[in-house]
């Protein structure tokens, strides 16, 4: 037996953290007016917040700090929304 907690039988476990610290996704969201939405961090109690930083309509952008929307928020109000890993093309 290993007295270590980061292995158990030679295998490595996957880290602990609580669901607001949890790592982002890289994955952003469409919406169906084509505006991307970005994971910019977790609630107390695990939902994916969600950011759009530059709407195309001019009107839907607000001013300060942006506000941040749970995925679900953002699917009931702007969806349905389409997946898209964010990868460097």
């Amino acid at each position: 037996m290993t007295t270590s907690s980061q292995t158990l039988g030679g295998v490595q476990l996957p880290q602990v953290v609580s669901l607001h610290e949890a790592p982002l996704p890289q994955t952003v969201f469409v919406d169906r007016d084509g505006d991307v939405w970005e994971a910019t961090g977790h609630t107390y109690d695990g939902q994916l917040l969600l950011v759009c930083k530059a709407p195309r309509d001019p009107r839907d952008a607000g001013e300060g700090e942006s506000h941040r929307w749970t995925l679900h928020d953002v699917q009931q109000a702007f969806g349905p929304l389409i997946a898209r890993t964010a990868v460097a093309a």
